[in-house]
């Protein structure tokens, strides 16, 4: 995809590099540190219940909010290019954001209903958990293909939130836990 850079983006563009920020994209790699954590809890969760506890003060951050409670070094920088990144990468980038942080915040508050510390987890919850983490880890290349500049216009639709049939009812996800 052919991008036509402003002259604000030209000219911070050659800092990202050195950064550790994609020139293209204007998009930085550490930010999937934020979910890469969480979906590591999460795929311990079936043989460890008792790290819903730290999973369960997971929150989603935005870009800048990451940045700026993280350690990189070149924080405000990432701040800058991404308020400054091509609209075709921040959107495709946000999109696929939002799809994770409903697919992890749904899965938590499914873990958290039926209080899988005490109750454990049975063969059919663990299919489901594994089921949403490959979801999320195939919604993270996809993240991670935009942050690097891979970005292709017709690959996802835009994130809406699910339907009431596709949310499935606290009944539903009880079963799985008994």
């Amino acid at each position: 995809m052919q991008v036509s850079y402003t002259a604000k983006q030209l000219e911070i563009q050659p800092l990202l590099a050195a950064a550790n920020i994609n020139p293209e994209s204007f998009l930085a790699t550490d930010y999937l540190n934020h979910f890469n954590e969480i979906v590591m809890l999460l795929e311990m969760i079936p043989d460890m219940p008792e790290l819903m506890e730290d999973a369960a003060d997971w929150a989603p951050k935005s870009y800048p909010q990451h940045f700026n409670d993280s350690g990189f070094q070149a924080k405000d920088l990432a701040i800058e290019a991404y308020a400054l990144a091509p609209s075709s990468f921040r959107d495709e980038f946000e999109n696929l954001c939002g799809k994770i942080n409903a697919s992890i915040q749904a899965t938590l508050q499914g873990l958290k209903a039926v209080n899988i510390v005490e109750r454990g987890v049975s063969p059919a919850a663990q299919a489901l958990i594994r089921q949403r983490i490959e979801d999320m880890q195939n919604l993270l290349l996809q993240l991670n293909q935009v942050i690097h500049g891979k970005y292709e216009e017709q690959r996802t639709e835009t994130y809406s939130e699910p339907s009431s049939e596709e949310v499935q009812s606290q009944e539903d996800i009880d079963k799985l836990f008994d």
